[in-house]
């Protein structure tokens, strides 16, 4: 069955553009030498604008997110007070801190004498914290919050009445301690590690304590200020040293400080792999004959991708937008693929013939290889301008910051290093060595066995310029890889192995783990993981406390209405994700009540009485945390909102953070009464909800798209869907993959999904292309075809990007180490498909080829290689008695130059071309 014939318009007219361009710049090397290096100097100027932007909450949760509207209705309703009103557990935002958690030097008790008195020492110690600003000396009593004039910090210690001594002869009860003189405090998250007595409520021995310094943050003095002190304690645990004790240390600025770090971190790597890209861009370049050989071309393309990602860096600095850690693997990331557009760039060149001028030469070898990156550079480009619509500020910064680069590597591949293919192709031309430009004869010309190995190479005017210029791993892949792959046994074995790798993927993909936990954003060796460590061992028995906000009026009076209300608080209490303890939960409401039924209080009849009795009898009682639980009107006769605390449970890993903000919202949007339930940390717990939908949002819009631009570009409807099939394999194996190999879904991880899908065309496309033009009726052989021409820039690509990145690899931080892992598994995955697993399927079900028939420079008709059609004469004029000439032009691939054939045909033969 015939295929369709005329599928490239635009491409074939792009070829054209193309060669022209390439004839010109042949022509006219100079200026597109020296103005891509003005434009590269004037952009790096913007970098005097840049600035970095650490703010963990933007860069890493989604924008306008749940959380986020509930916070800012929190704050609405309950805003700070941490002058005079403040309680840890009930701010709005995680706030201004300094934590520390001390264990034993012999992770043994630290309820002991000794060790308790080491804690009192480092919290005296703490207290004593001097920070400076506007010359003004400020210690943590000056800055923290204060419930009634007091510091409202470590109710622990307060019960020990800061005397180590106490420690082993009071009796102490977990969660909560019932004090002699009546009342009740909880001390949940403040020891970790607990050993009971029998009764299974009073501590024997803990293993870890938690102190928390509190600071005021509400005013822009107070901000400051205590931003100074945190600076302050974070330089004086760092050098802090105890016999007994060991300690863990951490800020609110910590997240941020660490994230400027590792950003630092990967500054010595770049340089490894600018090194690394070099010489192996020589290697590469180098051949048998030394005028073939262009090693300081392949120097000049790592360039040329340098000044992209310095070019891409001005760009941003001078629109004002901020450099992030995530950016910092984009250098890595653009060097990969603009060495890998260098090696297309000439591998085009050695497959034009030698006997042409400089200029033909260059103009062939841009019809194919311009051609075939602007393919790939526009896909690149639209799946990080897809990417860039992301709800995470970090993938969109990224994704933009990656875009202008691969536009500027586009750029300036097609013009800076063009020039550059100019030049080297006059010294080749003139018959000079590729080291030292010093004309040189051929090898057959050569007087001495040195000069021949070291000196000679080229040709003649005696020896003549071989058409065959073939790199040995072009040969490789047509003579050897190419048959093997196609043979049956081979066949069978791909794709048996392709099954067995769809299957483990799709399994993968069933494994997969949600957002990114806040300690990868820290460098491994970073006081911020061993902090983190510890909590999570320690202290996420007692989670988060989740505030239920009650956000409408009601008449709390109604048993209706109380009963609802107790309703939604035993729901979250016989929660897998939260404390059934009356003890724990902190419910104004439920006290009240309780409060009511004593004999000392006043009988009430009415909703006033109600309200009264709530005013001024039970939160009359200065030390009353529930008085900010409460908004009353403006006279104080009905209730407009108010809040109560459940305690989640066992948080310490990401899926069950998720499943507890879930489970909270599903019980309190059950009721009647409008409520929502929030805590400062579901901001983070926020990614875990959209990272999925949103990564598949992209896949979709991006694979859609890809499809558009393969089927406009490239001259064959099928590849189209060859590509789409490739996109969806290669994403589901990163996918699945990435899962196995320890990587989370986050958005991190997700960059590279979307770089996948750009690289899933490049790879895909390239031999898919090559396949449906190659003359060849036979599909192995047109497999072969394929390989033979694209084989080898291919793997080069793969290797460069994986080289580009590999040191990576040896970061310390989970960022970089992460998009390593997750870019090699595109890298390597695609490149599979593109060499080995589509090359079998094609040759299996693959579409029908074409040739073009040309009369001259001009297309004449394009024809599938077994449909019969007409051929036009040469324009040389010819007599009526003898036959026509006819040039038959085979487009081989990528529009590289064509190969005629000119035959002789009677009229009767014209109408029965079959090759």
């Amino acid at each position: 069955m015939a295929c369709g014939c005329e599928y490239d318009c635009v491409e074939s007219r792009l070829g054209k553009v193309f060669y022209r361009y390439g004839k010109f710049i042949g022509r006219n090397p100079v200026p597109f030498l020296i103005v891509p290096l003005f434009v590269a100097a004037a952009l790096t100027a913007g970098m005097a604008f840049f600035k970095q932007d650490t703010d963990v909450e933007y860069l890493f949760t989604p924008e306008n997110s749940q959380a986020m509207k509930d916070r800012d209705r929190a704050e609405e309703l309950f805003p700070l007070n941490d002058v005079d009103e403040f309680q840890p557990l009930r701010q709005n935002r995680l706030g201004r801190f300094g934590r520390l958690i001390v264990t034993a030097k012999d992770d043994g008790d630290v309820l002991r004498e000794n060790v308790f008195s080491e804690v009192l020492k480092i919290h005296d110690y703490v207290l004593e914290i001097n920070a400076t600003d506007d010359g003004k000396i400020y210690q943590f009593d000056d800055l923290c919050g204060k419930w009634d004039g007091t510091c409202n910090q470590n109710a622990l210690l307060q019960l020990y009445d800061y005397n180590a001594s106490n420690v082993e002869s009071m009796s102490l009860q977990y969660p909560v301690h019932r004090l002699p003189q009546g009342g009740l405090v909880f001390i949940g998250n403040a020891l970790g590690g607990i050993d009971f007595q029998s009764d299974q409520e009073t501590v024997k021995t803990a293993t870890a304590i938690n102190l928390m310094y509190s600071l005021r943050y509400d005013s822009a003095d107070d901000e400051r200020r205590s931003k100074a002190w945190e600076l302050e304690f974070l330089d004086k645990m760092s050098a802090y040293g105890s016999e007994e004790i060991t300690i863990a240390y951490f800020t609110s600025q910590t997240q941020e400080l660490e994230l400027a770090d590792s950003s630092l971190s990967v500054i010595p790597l770049f340089s490894i792999t600018f090194t690394v890209l070099i010489t192996f861009s020589i290697l590469c370049c180098i051949m048998a004959d030394w005028v073939l050989s262009k090693p300081w071309l392949g120097q000049l393309g790592v360039l040329s991708a340098g000044l992209a990602v310095i070019s891409a860096l001005g760009v941003g600095s001078y629109i004002g937008l901020p450099f992030i850690n995530v950016v910092a693997s984009m250098p890595f990331l653009i060097l990969g693929i603009g060495v890998d557009d260098m090696f297309i760039m000439i591998a085009a060149w050695r497959k034009t013939s030698p006997s042409l001028s400089v200029e033909e030469r260059m103009g062939h070898a841009y019809k194919e290889a311009a051609m075939s990156i602007t393919i790939t550079s526009i896909t690149d480009l639209l799946a990080f301008f897809i990417g860039a619509i992301t709800y995470f500020p970090s993938v969109r910064i990224f994704c933009i910051y990656t875009g202008i680069a691969v536009l500027f590597d586009y750029a300036y591949q097609i013009t800076f290093f063009g020039a550059c293919m100019t030049l080297f192709g006059r010294r080749e031309a003139a018959n000079r060595h590729c080291m030292t430009c010093m004309k040189v004869l051929p090898k057959r010309e050569a007087p001495s066995t040195r000069y021949k190995i070291f000196c000679a190479g080229g040709s003649s005017e005696t020896t003549p310029p071989r058409e065959d210029s073939d790199h040995a791993m072009m040969k490789f892949f047509k003579n050897q890889y190419g048959p093997f792959l196609t043979s049956i046994p081979m066949k069978v074995i791909t794709l048996v192995l392709f099954a067995a790798y769809l299957g483990v993927a799709i399994w993968g993909c069933t494994q997969l783990q949600e957002g990114i936990r806040l300690k990868n954003l820290a460098n491994d060796d970073s006081y911020a993981v061993t902090f983190y460590n510890l909590e999570d061992e320690y202290f996420k028995v007692y989670g988060p406390v989740v505030a239920i906000v009650i956000d409408e009026e009601v008449d709390y009076y109604d048993t209706k209405v109380q009963e609802a209300i107790e309703n939604v608080t035993r729901e979250l209490e016989e929660s897998s994700y939260f404390h059934d303890n009356n003890n724990v939960t902190q419910s104004w409401l439920r006290d009240f009540l309780d409060f009511l039924t004593l004999p000392t209080v006043p009988s009430y009849n009415n909703s006033d009485d109600f309200v009264q009795l709530l005013r001024d009898s039970f939160l009359s009682v200065r030390s009353m945390p529930y008085k900010i639980d409460i908004n009353f009107n403006e006279d104080n006769t009905s209730i407009l909102s108010s809040r109560f605390y459940v305690f989640s449970k066992d948080t310490n890993t990401g899926n069950r953070e998720r499943e507890m903000m879930v489970d909270a919202r599903r019980i309190v949007e059950k009721s009647d009464i409008k409520m929502f339930a929030y805590h400062p940390a579901f901001i983070f717990y926020e990614q875990y909800l959209a990272v999925l939908p949103n990564t598949l949002q992209n896949i979709g819009i991006a694979a859609a798209a890809m499809f558009v631009v393969s089927l406009i570009l490239i001259p064959h409807p099928v590849c189209s869907i060859y590509v789409t099939f490739a996109i969806a394999t290669i994403s589901t194996g990163v996918v699945g993959f990435m899962t196995l190999w320890d990587v989370r879904l986050d958005s991190i991880s997700m960059i590279n999904i979307i770089i996948c899908i750009g690289f899933s065309v490049d790879f895909s496309a390239h031999i898919t292309y090559a396949f449906v033009i190659s003359p060849n009726r036979d599909r192995n052989k047109r497999a072969i075809d394929a390989l033979y021409t694209l084989g080898w820039p291919i793997l080069q690509g793969a290797l460069s990007t994986i080289l580009g990145i590999i040191a990576l690899s040896t970061s310390e931080s989970y960022i970089f180490r992460t998009f390593f892992k997750t870019m090699f598994l595109v890298i390597f995955i695609g490149a599979v498909h593109g060499l080995v697993i589509l090359p079998v399927v094609l040759t299996l079900c693959g579409p029908c080829s074409s040739v073009r028939i040309a009369d001259g420079d001009e297309t004449i008709h394009t024809v599938d290689a077994g449909k019969p059609s007409k051929i036009a004469p040469d324009k040389q004029g010819t007599s009526s008695t003898s036959s026509p000439n006819y040039d038959l032009f085979l487009a081989d691939d990528f529009q590289q130059s064509p190969q005629v054939v000119t035959l002789k045909v009677t009229s009767s033969e014209i109408d029965s071309l079959d090759n």
